[in-house]
């Protein structure tokens, strides 16, 4: 845990300086706790999010080239809020490969086959 919650909680229980917390000061604290826990839990679920929107966008890519895949990447970080290289580490941890590489690969694997309409 971290000091400050040690402290907040310290006060709470009983251990409180000449200025007592208030039963609504423990609430509304109690509530942010559980707040921060909420938001840390999301942003895992975030990530793999954009990591699924980028393999999706990926295969329907009409250029492979990098400046494209470099604008769709950007587009869906700031989307999703997360860094673009930190969907990039996350997509190759997925795919042990580049996003490029993989867009490359599944046109090759698509070629001679029906489009899908």
């Amino acid at each position: 845990m971290r000091v400050k919650e040690i402290m907040e909680a310290a006060m709470s229980v009983g251990l409180q300086s000449k200025w007592p917390v208030s039963a609504g000061a423990r609430g509304l604290m109690g509530a942010r706790f559980r707040y921060d826990k909420a938001v840390e839990g999301n942003l895992k679920d975030i990530g793999k999010g954009a990591v699924d929107q980028l393999e999706h966008n990926l295969k329907h890519v009409p250029k492979t080239d990098y400046e494209s895949i470099d604008l769709l990447m950007r587009h869906i970080s700031e989307k999703f809020r997360i860094d673009p290289a930190k969907l990039h580490k996350d997509f190759v941890a997925k795919f042990s490969c580049t996003p490029d590489s993989y867009a490359i690969k599944y046109k090759k694997s698509r070629e001679g086959q029906p489009v899908k309409i």
